[in-house]
């Protein structure tokens, strides 16, 4: 089933109460086709808008594709629309249409208010800012002399049709009508799929009741209803669950970050197989000694060529004084090579250690979080990041719970680490993590009672590759016992006074908080 009006008027619904209210933190692009509105509400989340016309769809997520694109659409959705609340979502009649309101407040001229039309039409999927139903800048533009145009400081249009919207009037039309085609030619917003289960059934479009279903045979199609119980099928809370699974199979997370760690980690694996055959074949550096003194204490002739001496092999072509000589000189090399070497294998398990935690947090992190590891990796030398002019130092964005009583932090990178324990961090405030392992740095600060040193060990865990195991060890101490380790990448520290909570995961209560 396409993305059709009928899908598009439940989608709205769905839209509209999760969004009515919430204000834009940022906008990115993340690739050609694809943008990114990201907004908190109980933590971070984000509404996808998917341009590219074999996947065209809106939706919400908890995880955003990552990227960065810049473009003059990015440019005027960030100017006009970061900080911007949304007011009303709409459904042009049952047109694959949505239109998205908002206000924003001006410190000079008050509230100003725009629309971002999302529309998919055929082969066209389009987002289109306005301002007083004027094109500010669109990500598709068209001219033409006899149908509509969408260009910068134009006015903006619908796309018109003859079809007529469907009611509860027309329901007798339905009951009479045997043509999935005459319904869908008839009627705004019915894909042939959806036309042909109205017909052959003849329930009611407007009283179905909401089954966000996929179903997987005879053909892989995504319903807002479940057509037929028997077949194969996965059924969803949410139609944006629902998009997300279908979709995500051509949407892969993190991609790139995840294979520039992971042939970072090769690299890393194939030094330390060099470094440790160097290793060995140096550690014997007393038996250069051992032949070189054997053969000052048996020759009786310095100056003889031999090619062997009790047992020892020699250079037929140097006399037995070079031969020891030679022996020394190697002796004193791999000597001098075991301390260089041994250093150089513990700063690679260092890294190595360091990118394996790195890549194990991947699919933890929010899109903000990876800018920060993109930051991180920049600063490591791993890619190049863009100079830019000298600008006042940001803070890191710490994702945040705040109760009656006391309140929680999260720091998921190392740059937010840092930040969290050197800066933002006070004496008093509990510091909690995953035992002897990889995870976010947990801070606590007010009332320390079981209810949040409990909330708090668990988001530890949560935020932690060991997310899926039970009772998981999470150590607590207060922030002054804690200490940075020096001359390992990323940010470690060390810790004393601990004490440890045993913790299971309630995913149902961190999904509410």
């Amino acid at each position: 089933m396409p993305l059709d009006g009928y899908f598009m008027y439940h989608l709205k619904n769905e839209l509209e109460i999760a969004l009515q209210g919430v204000r834009i933190k940022k906008v990115r692009q993340t690739s050609k086709d694809t943008f990114v509105f990201s907004y908190f509400k109980k933590g971070e989340h984000y509404v996808i808008f998917e341009l590219n016309p074999n996947k065209s769809h809106v939706r919400l997520s908890e995880h955003a594709p990552y990227g960065d694109v810049p473009s003059n659409v990015l440019n005027a959705l960030r100017r006009y629309l970061e900080n911007a609340e949304i007011t009303q979502i709409k459904q042009y009649l049952m047109d694959r249409v949505l239109v998205f309101e908002f206000q924003k407040l001006d410190t000079i001229f008050g509230y100003q208010y725009y629309q971002l039309i999302y529309e998919t039409m055929g082969r066209t999927t389009n987002l289109i800012l306005l301002e007083n139903n004027v094109v500010i800048e669109a990500y598709y533009k068209q001219f033409s002399i006899d149908k509509r145009s969408i260009l910068n400081k134009s006015e903006f249009s619908f796309f018109p049709s003859d079809k007529a919207v469907f009611t509860q009037h027309d329901m007798a039309d339905l009951k009479q009508m045997d043509s999935p085609k005459a319904f869908m030619n008839r009627y705004m917003g019915f894909a042939i799929d959806t036309a042909t289960y109205f017909v052959e059934t003849k329930r009611n479009p407007l009283e179905m009741p909401l089954i966000p279903t996929l179903m997987l045979e005879p053909k892989k199609q995504f319903f807002t209803f479940n057509p037929n119980p028997n077949l194969p099928h996965k059924s969803f809370d949410t139609l944006s669950a629902l998009l997300e699974d279908y979709f995500q199979s051509e949407t892969p997370k993190f991609i790139d970050i995840e294979k520039l760690i992971d042939k970072e980690i090769k690299r890393l694996e194939l030094k330390l197989n060099h470094l440790y055959a160097d290793l060995n074949d140096n550690l014997d550096f007393d038996t250069y000694k051992e032949k070189a003194e054997a053969i000052y204490l048996n020759a009786t002739d310095l100056q003889a060529k031999l090619s062997q001496l009790n047992d020892i092999p020699l250079d037929s072509q140097k006399s037995l004084n070079d031969n020891a000589q030679s022996f020394y000189q190697k002796y004193h090399k791999a000597k001098k090579a075991i301390e260089p070497i041994e250093k150089q294998l513990q700063l690679a398990k260092n890294y190595l250690t360091y990118y394996e935690d790195l890549r194990s947090s991947l699919p933890y992190l929010s899109s903000t979080d990876l800018d920060d590891v993109k930051k991180e990796l920049g600063e490591a030398g791993l890619i190049k990041l863009k100079l830019q002019t000298k600008k006042k130092p940001t803070k890191p964005q710490l994702l945040s719970y705040k109760f009656e009583d006391f309140e929680i932090y999260v720091g998921k990178t190392a740059d937010q680490n840092n930040y969290l324990t050197n800066t933002f961090a006070l004496p008093n405030d509990l510091w909690f993590h995953v035992q002897q392992g990889p995870g976010a740095h947990i801070l606590l600060r007010g009332e320390f009672h079981e209810a949040s040193l409990r909330l708090s060990a668990m988001l530890a865990a949560y935020h932690s590759p060991l997310r899926q195991s039970s009772s998981i060890p999470v150590d607590y101490t207060k922030i002054r016992f804690i200490k940075k380790i020096k001359g390992l990448p990323g940010y470690n520290v060390s810790y004393s006074n601990q004490k440890t909570i045993y913790i299971d995961i309630d995913e149902a209560k961190l999904k509410s908080l």
